[in-house]
Order: structure tokens, then C-alpha cells, then sequence
């Protein structure tokens, strides 16, 4: 007989000569979907995850193989086997601060906060606190001064709103809720000289002349109520936050008030005699399991001296009692997004109405036969306005409620998107074909990525939807239990369970289609990569997700020169006149995108241009740090020779540049118009580079031509200034002679290039660099 848990492959399909096989969507599958532990991925671009067996936290720079762990709290670092690995993970808006927590096996949990040091991968234990047994975090969320960037389609740049409740202190708070119903409100240096907790229950109202208290007690008729999913919805501007729980109730942990005997099997000695009618506790098995209601709460921050900073008020809770719940997640649309045609910064008055969506997810499983029944639920609540903080009436109200049924996919993740204005949800299919096994990729296709509009959760008709890939072996796919959004929204990491093979997978995601088509146009591809671009540069973000994007070799090369240009045209009509204030930081851009695709294309013409064009865009950028190395040690006409090495070593290097570039002019002058039979003395020439080659950009652009005249004229003015002095010791007699070989033995007479280069300037800013076939101008 076939185990239940066996795939489904047809008798046709196992012999040799059938190399196509189906694989099949089970229970078991989903068993850990939507359950694990969140990745994390920071905006140096730093990908947290909690280790698959140990109470460790792995980090691994991204897009590199590079990985590290970050050091545990003391607890774990003198009995490792009595934790379990990390359930919750959340960094800090600011970048610095990263939460853990560690449930203990029979003992209390643990707590971590780290803090980062300089570096991406420094990391030291700045706090750590215990948790008690069945009181352990559940859900963490942080609250501060930071701002989002966004760009408009039209182009415009602007900051949103803070996000949560505004705090006079500059340190970011960290909220809590934990398996006992608890908020925990957390303090960070400097705002305190060490870690502050305060602590609220979450389902009684607070009362200022109270202490808080636990919201229920241990050991009553049906064990105890236990927090198992929870989550922490935020607004803009909005000192009132809400809190959505769903509780189980289990067998009490206090061993000496359980009304359960494990030992006792419910029968009398005599058999013909019924159980006493006063007994209540026969039953209690049955009252153990999920509650069918999602508890809310509103919180309300407020720094008072009369009053406490933490006030709640449950509301009332929703009722859903059919399925069980998997996820939650709330949603807050930016300004900018309830009002597209605001093109101007997002404002957001005290009085305004704002929206706020709670997305939960259910699984229903039934006899475990067949495909579990699937439901997303999206409630929307809407912010009245109230008098003041101590008015009875509750500031979130309730507005209704859409639900999405999926008969033939199950949801597998839910990720709000600030740039999407909606949810990005992965749905897996119920079945697919394996990869063939003379495939070399691995790889093959579970299901969906597709952004969903809210309320109503229908998909998007401005997104795209994108296959969800993932890895395949053995007759088994590998099911994202653990998903992370990357902090420009290019992508998202995903990770399989370890159950079979833990592996991590990088995806695309849905981008902007044109006119409502189902297929997505060039335009709008580099378009939309463009804005992630410019926000990334202005939020001083890692754009390492969008490099990566852009440098996958199935993309055409046109949309990777597009992106790179449109951003820059957005920054420069930006820029408040400034034309050229973030030309540098392009280039760094087009240096790290050329750099990837040169590495991931195979022999070619185009592998060919790539490296040109990342060696033009290098040797830009490094001739602008020579030039501020040089600033640095200048004192009027003369240099600082305490760094009298590292200038002769730079000025042998611009030197070599300049030969190389007047060598290519060479060739391309003398190269002959049209081809022709040659004699064996010319083809000992080397062939001479085409003039759109990229080197000439150094000639023909004014950012480059300024960049190499500036260079030329520091190294001209430092060669000058070490010949007048005596070399009064031998390492000085060494390095005057070193500078003097490089310049004056070299193919370079440095007196005319100068004001050369000063003439070609001038030209080159009456240039028009685009073209009626191309829109954009002579590209890096």
C-alpha cells in the first residue's frame, strides 16, 4: 500500500523512456508555509535568517557568497541545546539595531539586541532579557523618525510621512507582543542610559492607577490562552496604533494547576457506576485549540508627564471561525498613492482620514486528502477623528471586509509594497512538470507572484504577474517557508524548509505594464527600475537588488543603458540646477552593473562592450578620486609630501590612461575609411577601436573631459612643485626621480595637453549628445 505522503507520478511516467514527470501540491507541503521565521533583509543589504537547527542568527551579504554569524547572548553561549532557533526577527528602520528571540525548550526564552559597529558585517550584543515560559515575543515591530523615499511617474522626488507614532527621542522604540497578550515598549540608548521596558496588557483597557497585569490566569478550565500570531499596523502621522492577535488555548504549563491527569483515563473501578455530574473537566480536550476570533487593540504612544506613555482599548474582535490562520500582516497606502496626481511632497494634515489594512490568511486542511481550501481576507479600517486621546469612543473603526478564495492555488506568502500601493502574494499551483533529467537547470515553475489591490484583493491590472520559481530534485519541489523583501522592492529572497534540503532562491518581481496589456513593454521595465534607482541614491540605500536586476543576462542590454540614463535624467531635472550633483553616483552605478553583467555573460560582442563600458566608468570614477586625493594634500601651489608616494603612484597611473587614450586616437586616425588588402607591415598594427567605442567618452563628454583635465593639471602642478626641491635624503632623491622618469620620459607632454583639453571642453559643452534614432545621449 502507498504511504499517503508519497508524490503522485503515473505508472507512464516512471519508466526510462518518459523523462517528464508531474509533481502534486500535499498537506504536507504547506506545513511549514507561512509559519517560518521571516528573513530579513537590511538596507546595506544584509539577508538575516535564523539558523535550521541552532539558536543562531546567520547574515550573508548579498549579492556575494559571503556569510557570517552574528555572536549570541550569554544564555545561549553557556547551554546552546535548551534553545530553539530564532521565531522572531526584525531590524531597525535605521539600520543599526536587530531584534531576536529565542524560545527556551521548558525554560524561559531569550531576548537579544544587537547594535552595529561600522562595518555591514560588525555586529556586538548591546542587551539581552528573558522571557517567561508561555509569555515569549510573538510579533516586533519599530517605530522612529525615519522617512521613505518615493518617485513619482512624472518623476519627482519626495519623503513620506513618518510611519508610526512621532517620539521625541532620537532613538528608534521597539514593540512587542507577546504570547501573554503583552505590549512591550522598548527604550534604546542614548534616549536612556540602558534598555527600558514598559510593559501594557493588550486585552484590558489601561488604567493609569494601575500596574499591568496578566490578561488571563494560568490553569483555568480549558488551559491557557496563548498569543500564537500577531501583528503591529502603523500610520502615517498617527500616534494611535493597532494590534491584531489570535489566541489557542492549551493545556495549562503550570503543572500544579492543570485539571488534566495525564495519568487518570477517565474510568471508574466499577464499570456499572457513571462519572460524578459535579465533575466539569472531562471535556477539556475539546476546548483546547484556535480561538475563532482575531482580538484587536488599539494603542495609543504619548509622552505626558500627567499621564502613562502607553493607553489601550480592545475593540471589538472579528469573528472567523472556519479555517486556521497562517498570517497577518497590515498595510498602511502611502499619501502618494491615495492621491497619484499630487505631484508635489505628500502631505498628510491631523484631520485627514487614513486607511488601514489587516490581510489575514487562512489554510484549511479538512480530512488531509486532498488540496487544503485557501482564503485571504483583507479588513479595512478607517481613522476617525477625535477630540482628544482621552475620548472613549475608539479611533479605528471598522469598514468591512473582502475575501479572496483560491480553489486551485494556495497562498504562500504576503508582503506589503510601498511602490506597488498593494500586497505582493506568492501563490503556489497544485501541480506542475519536474525538470527533465538531462535539464541542466534544477529549476522549475510552483507557481505565481502577483500584486493584489486592496480592499478587494483582485489582482492588479498595472502589475505583471511572474512565474515563482524554485528548486526541484528528486520528484520534490522546495516550498518558500521564509520569505524577505529586499529594501528597494527589486526582489525577494526566498528560503525552502530544511525538511528537504534547504536552498535560497532570488526572484523577480511583478513590474508595471503598459496600458493594462498582459505583456510588460521595455519602456515601462526601465522606467520603473529607473525610480527604484533614483530612491535607493537619495535614501542612501544599498542598490544592490536593483545591480542585480539589471545585471541578469536574459535582459537586453537596451534596458539596462535606458535605466541607467532615465535615472539620471530624473536626478538632473531634480537637482534645483545642479546638474552634474549626482553624476558621480551614477557612474558608481553603471561601474557596478557593468562589473555583474560582465561576470555573468558568456564570450561574445556584448560581454565585450560591457567590460569596456565598466572600465570607462572606472576609470571616470577613479580619476575623480585621484583629483580629491590630491585636493586633500594641496596647500596652495604646493603638496603635503608626508603622502608623497601615494601621489607619485597616482600620477603614474593617470599618466598610463592618457597614453592609453591618445594611442586609441592614434589608431582610430590612421585607421583607413574603408577595408582594403594590407601588407604584412600593417597587419602588425593593432586594429583600431570603433569612435563609439567608450574610452572616447574621456573626449567627448564634459563630466569626463573636466575630470581628465583636472587630473593633468594636479599631476603637471605636483611634478612641478617636486622639481624646484632639493631631494635632501635618499628616499626623497628616489621618488623625485621616480615622479620625474613618469612624467618627463613619458609619451605625454603635459604643457600643451592642458589647455588642449580646456579648448575640447568648451566644444564638447555645445555638443548635443542625443541622437533623432536613440533617446538618450552618448551613454556610459
Amino acid at each position: 500500500m502507498k504511504a499517503s505522503h508519497e508524490r503522485n507520478i503515473p505508472l507512464a511516467a516512471k519508466g526510462k523512456a518518459k523523462e517528464s514527470v508531474h509533481w502534486h501540491l500535499g498537506w504536507w507541503d504547506l506545513s511549514h508555509a507561512l509559519e517560518g521565521t521571516r528573513r530579513r533583509w537590511s538596507k546595506a543589504s544584509v539577508v538575516f535568517t535564523a539558523h535550521e537547527f541552532q539558536p543562531l542568527v546567520l547574515a550573508r551579504h548579498f549579492p556575494t557568497s559571503r556569510q557570517f554569524g552574528l555572536p549570541s547572548p550569554t544564555p545561549i553561549l553557556t547551554a546552546p541545546a535548551a534553545y530553539d532557533p530564532p521565531t522572531v526577527l526584525s531590524i531597525s528602520p535605521t539600520d543599526d539595531w536587530l531584534f531576536a528571540y529565542f524560545p527556551g525548550k521548558g525554560i524561559d526564552g531569550v531576548g537579544c539586541l544587537w547594535r552595529r559597529g561600522s562595518q555591514v558585517d560588525s555586529w556586538l550584543v548591546h542587551e539581552w532579557w528573558s522571557f517567561a515560559l508561555g509569555a515569549g515575543a510573538v510579533a516586533a515591530a519599530w517605530t522612529s523618525a525615519h522617512r521613505e523615499w518615493v518617485v513619482s511617474e512624472a518623476g519627482t522626488s519626495s519623503r513620506l510621512p513618518p510611519l508610526g507614532p512621532l517620539t521625541p527621542v532620537a532613538s528608534p522604540l521597539l514593540l512587542l507582543v507577546t504570547q501573554s497578550h503583552q505590549l512591550h515598549l522598548c527604550t534604546l540608548p542614548p534616549a536612556m542610559p540602558t534598555l527600558k521596558i514598559s510593559r501594557v496588557t493588550l486585552l484590558q483597557p489601561s488604567d493609569p492607577q494601575l500596574p499591568p497585569t496578566d490578561s488571563e490566569s494560568p490553569g483555568k478550565i480549558g488551559g491557557d490562552k496563548i498569543c500564537t500570531k500577531a501583528a503591529i499596523g502603523f500610520s502615517y502621522r498617527d500616534s494611535t496604533i493597532l494590534v491584531a492577535m489570535r489566541s489557542q488555548l492549551m493545556p495549562s504549563q503550570n503543572s500544579n494547576q492543570t485539571l488534566h491527569n495525564a495519568m487518570d483515563i477517565g474510568l471508574q473501578l466499577d464499570m456499572s457506576q457513571l462519572p460524578p455530574a459535579e465533575s466539569p473537566f472531562l471535556a477539556e480536550w475539546e476546548l483546547w485549540g484556535e480561538e475563532p476570533t482575531i482580538s484587536l487593540t488599539e494603542v495609543t504612544i504619548q509622552y505626558r508627564f500627567t499621564a502613562p506613555p502607553i493607553l489601550t482599548r480592545p475593540l471589538p474582535p472579528i469573528y472567523h471561525p472556519t479555517s486556521r490562520l497562517v498570517d497577518l500582516v497590515f498595510f498602511c497606502p502611502p499619501p502618494h498613492i491615495n492621491a497619484p496626481n499630487i505631484k508635489s511632497e505628500p502631505k498628510v494634515s491631523g484631520t485627514e482620514a487614513h486607511d488601514l489594512y489587516l490581510a489575514a490568511t487562512f489554510l484549511d486542511t479538512a480530512d488531509y486528502t486532498s488540496l487544503p481550501k485557501s482564503e485571504i481576507v483583507s479588513y479595512k479600517f478607517t481613522r476617525r477623528d477625535v477630540a482628544s486621546p482621552a475620548d472613549s469612543n475608539p479611533h479605528w473603526i471598522l469598514q468591512g471586509e473582502s475575501k479572496r478564495s483560491s480553489p486551485t492555488k494556495v497562498p504562500c506568502f504576503l508582503l506589503p509594497s510601498i511602490g506597488r500601493g498593494g500586497l505582493l502574494a506568492g501563490f503556489l499551483d497544485a501541480g506542475g512538470l519536474l525538470p527533465r533529467r538531462k535539464q541542466k537547470s534544477k529549476e522549475t515553475i510552483i507557481g505565481v507572484i502577483e500584486v493584489l489591490k486592496l480592499p478587494d484583493l483582485t489582482t492588479s491590472e498595472d502589475w505583471d504577474s511572474i512565474p515563482l520559481h524554485s528548486h526541484a530534485d528528486h520528484g520534490n519541489v522546495d516550498v518558500p517557508v521564509s520569505v524577505a523583501l529586499s529594501p528597494n522592492e527589486a526582489l525577494i529572497s526566498c528560503v525552502s524548509s530544511h525538511l528537504l534540503g534547504s536552498h535560497v532562491s532570488i526572484q523577480a518581481l511583478p513590474r508595471r505594464v503598459s496600458g493594462g496589456l498582459a505583456s510588460i513593454t521595455a519602456s515601462h521595465l526601465h522606467g520603473d527600475l529607473s525610480r527604484q534607482l533614483v530612491a535607493a541614491i537619495h535614501a542612501r540605500y544599498s542598490p544592490s537588488d536593483i545591480v542585480h536586476a539589471l545585471a541578469v543576462p536574459t535582459l537586453p542590454a537596451d534596458i539596462a543603458v535606458n535605466t541607467l540614463y532615465n535615472a539620471l535624467a530624473t536626478m538632473e531635472a531634480d537637482s534645483n540646477g545642479l546638474t552634474e550633483m549626482w553624476t558621480v553616483e551614477l557612474l558608481g552605478m553603471a561601474t557596478e552593473v557593468y562589473s555583474s553583467r560582465t561576470q555573468k555573460l558568456g564570450r561574445g560582442p556584448e560581454k565585450d562592450m560591457c567590460a569596456s563600458r565598466w572600465q570607462t566608468a572606472h576609470d571616470i570614477t577613479s580619476l575623480l578620486a585621484c583629483c580629491g586625493a590630491f585636493s586633500a594634500c594641496q596647500e596652495g601651489d604646493a603638496y603635503d609630501l608626508d603622502a608623497v608616494w601615494q601621489l607619485v603612484g597616482m600620477s603614474g597611473w593617470i599618466i598610463e590612461l592618457v597614453e592609453r587614450l591618445l594611442r586609441e586616437c592614434v589608431l582610430a586616425g590612421d585607421s583607413p575609411a574603408a577595408p582594403g588588402p594590407s601588407t604584412p607591415k600593417e597587419r602588425d598594427i593593432p586594429n583600431a577601436l570603433s569612435l563609439d567605442s567608450p574610452i572616447f567618452l574621456h573626449l567627448v563628454h564634459p563630466y569626463a573631459i573636466s575630470c581628465l583635465q583636472s587630473a593633468i593639471e594636479h599631476v603637471k602642478r605636483f611634478r612641478d612643485h617636486v622639481g624646484r626641491l632639493a631631494a635632501r635624503g635618499e628616499n626623497s632623491h628616489i621618488a623625485k626621480d621616480v615622479l620625474m622618469d613618469i612624467t618627463d620620459s613619458s609619451g605625454v607632454d603635459l604643457h600643451p595637453l592642458v589647455p588642449l583639453l580646456s579648448g575640447i571642453l568648451q566644444d564638447s559643452k555645445q555638443l548635443d549628445g542625443a541622437s533623432p534614432a536613440s533617446p538618450s545621449p552618448v551613454q556610459f
